[in-house]
């Protein structure tokens, strides 16, 4: 049985990440569009840290990833203050919207103050994952699927084009494949009741990920990581 609507391709795509130990999200928005599926698998051992240092929420919007990047670890016996934060992103950050972003940082313990009252960060626990995989789903427009998951390989460890199992064996016989393989894209063949790795994603194509984005990203998934604790 074919595929009259990409939306039917989705349940067997889901499971097929599940079945990796994956937890999955649908229509995962980034900045360049949606990708239809985002699997994610956590380190224990890093999820463990986390919690011990009652770091319960996640950090939030990327301008607050990116700020908390910025502040130095504890373990570096480094720190920041409020001064050069501001300097660091003047011209596209105001001073308010800064000094917001330390104060639920440090509310919700990814920063603590220094007794001359400088920023460090609590961490011992990043990169969070393990594993993070796209995929995008297509019955056609196998172009527009392509650039689509080349742009995912921004935060994802492994991005896939998703396409009915028939269509995707022809396009291993076709030049297509080739842009495929020097793009890092993976291909995934799906069937109603089961998914085939038709061409390995290969993530050493794009070795350097956008890490804000790709944290970001991650930080997602981690409330629904908090609820199955």
């Amino acid at each position: 049985m074919t595929f009259d609507y990409e939306h039917q391709m989705v349940k067997p795509a889901e499971q097929w990440l599940s079945s990796q130990g994956l937890a999955t999200k649908r229509e995962f928005s980034t900045p360049w569009g949606i990708c239809d599926l985002v699997g994610c698998s956590m380190k224990e051992e890093s999820v463990r840290q986390r919690l011990a240092l009652g770091q319960t929420k996640p950090i939030g919007p990327q301008i607050r990833v990116l700020i908390l990047t910025c502040i130095p670890d504890k373990t570096e016996n480094k720190s920041i203050g409020l001064r050069r934060l501001y300097r660091e992103f003047s011209g596209f950050l105001d001073e308010e919207k800064i000094s917001l972003a330390i104060d639920r940082l440090m509310k919700d313990k990814f920063v603590q103050t220094t007794r001359s009252g400088l920023f460090q960060k609590l961490n011992g626990w990043m990169p969070l994952h393990k594993r993070l995989v796209a995929l995008e789903l297509k019955l056609s427009r196998i172009n527009d699927a392509l650039y689509q998951a080349i742009s995912n390989l921004e935060f994802a460890d492994e991005s896939y084009v998703g396409i009915p199992v028939e269509i995707g064996k022809s396009l291993l016989n076709s030049r297509k494949k080739s842009e495929f393989v020097h793009g890092g894209i993976g291909i995934v063949g799906i069937s109603q009741k089961r998914c085939k790795v038709l061409l390995n994603s290969n993530p050493t194509a794009k070795p350097h990920k956008n890490q804000i984005i790709q944290t970001h990203c991650v930080e997602r998934f981690w409330r629904t990581r908090i609820k199955d604790n």
